[in-house]
């Protein structure tokens, strides 16, 4: 995940990082600072950590803008979890068409459709099962199948899942971009001024709103 931001051109990477300094202030957090650039690794972040769902990442300071690069090992979860879906549904599919040739699924099929004919108070009990007064056989349903032997492999499942994840990637994708980009820049903002499109503001400590700088 890459983005940049636009900061105060007088803002060192000293200052901006002091600033960014509690967000990696949390346990089991890392960081190591070399000039304008920022290294921090996270193992085993705890939940309540803002930036829990990052594992490593970069940020630099210069000119002006904090670019930032960072990895997530749960969103490559979510990005890789189709793939691994769709090769096990192919996979079972491949598997029932190999031990399940046209030829052996037709006759299958015909057996299974004879076997569908058959009332079950025309078969006869079993004697032990008279002498017992076991109850008779319950005649079946229309259109209700004969156990879990007629169902066949098919990707409906697979393409199920694969779509669950890819959602959660996309969507985690963008919120949590959205989410530390706001987190960095409001941190950045400190107690006056960030730069945003290119200009300075300031903000009113009375109102809580930004003013133009006329500087």
């Amino acid at each position: 995940m890459r983005g940049r931001l636009v900061i105060q051109p007088n803002c060192s990477a000293v200052q901006a990082f002091d600033k960014l300094g509690d967000l990696f202030e949390e346990k089991n957090t890392t960081c190591r600072i070399d000039g304008d650039t920022l290294v921090f690794t996270k193992k085993n972040a705890l939940p309540q950590d803002k930036m829990s769902v990052f594992d490593s990442g970069t940020l630099q300071v210069g000119n002006g803008v904090l670019r930032y690069s960072m990895t997530s090992r749960a969103l490559l979860a979510c990005f890789l979890a189709p793939l691994f879906f769709f090769a096990l549904g192919y996979t079972g599919v491949a598997v029932d068409k190999w031990r399940n040739p046209p030829e052996v699924a037709k006759a299958k099929a015909e057996a299974a459709k004879k076997r569908s004919l058959v009332k079950a108070e025309d078969v006869p009990m079993n004697p032990v099962d008279t002498l017992l007064h076991a109850p008779k056989p319950e005649k079946k349903k229309d259109g209700e199948e004969i156990g879990k032997r007629n169902r066949k492999p098919s990707m409906t499942t697979a393409y199920t899942y694969m779509g669950i994840f890819f959602a959660l990637w996309i969507a985690g994708r963008i919120l949590e971009h959205r989410l530390i980009h706001i987190r960095f820049r409001k941190r950045l903002a400190g107690d006056g001024a960030i730069a945003a499109n290119g200009s300075m503001h300031e903000v009113d400590l009375m109102t809580g709103k930004a003013v133009q700088n006329a500087r």
